[in-house]
This record gives C-alpha cells, sequence and structure tokens, in this order.
C-alpha cells in the first residue's frame, strides 16, 4: 500500500511546487494582495470543509481514504481548475482562478503548520 501513496504523492507534491511557484511569480507581478489572500484562505477553509462533509455523507473509509481524498479535494481539483480557467478572456473567471491557486497555497502552508502541533 505504501508503493500506491508514493505513487499517488508524487503528483501532487509536483503539483504544490508548480502552485507555489506560480504564486510566488504572481506575487513578483503585483496581482497578489491581502484581499486575495484572504479570500484563498476562505477558498481553503471551504474545501478542507467539503473534505470533512464527504467523510459524513460517505460512511465507509480506510485509514488510507484521508489521505487520497485531501489529495483530490485540496490540491489536484483546484490546480486542474485553475489550469483550465487561467488564460480566460473573462476577468472574473482568471480572479477565480488566481483565488483556486492561493487557496492551494495556504492549504499547503496551514497543513504544514498543524501537522507538526
Amino acid at each position: 500500500m505504501g508503493i500506491i501513496i508514493i505513487l499517488f504523492s508524487i503528483p501532487s507534491m509536483i503539483l504544490i511546487i508548480l502552485s507555489l511557484i506560480r504564486i510566488f511569480v504572481y506575487a513578483l507581478d503585483k496581482q497578489i494582495g491581502l484581499k486575495e489572500i484572504i479570500l484563498g484562505l476562505l477558498t481553503s477553509i471551504i474545501l478542507f470543509g467539503i473534505h470533512i462533509l464527504s467523510y459524513k455523507i460517505v460512511k465507509a473509509d480506510s485509514s488510507f481514504d484521508s489521505i487520497f481524498r485531501a489529495q483530490i479535494i485540496m490540491i489536484i481539483v483546484p490546480f486542474v481548475i485553475h489550469t483550465f480557467t487561467e488564460r480566460s478572456k473573462n476577468k472574473k473567471l482568471t480572479y477565480s482562478s488566481l483565488i483556486l491557486l492561493i487557496s492551494i497555497g495556504t492549504t499547503v502552508i496551514l497543513g504544514v503548520i498543524f501537522s507538526s502541533l
């Protein structure tokens, strides 16, 4: 089972690194302000709520289920949506794409902070 976890975690780690690099580039271009960070944090909290709610809906879960479900809901899906909407001509869609990217960054930062507690 450990090999499956590693094979599933490596693409997520790559997406996390790509997200942090993109966030850094957007920050250098001054496209990220306090408002975007707060909205990204709220989006991250909402995604975490969806993650917890998915456990209430699906009664059966294994010990490895949380690893896969958290990565899918909080990292992979927002990154895929960001990738497809990043170059949209609709300004609101592009802004939402930026917020999703920031939510990945805040998820990672909060995950690192709270995993050591």
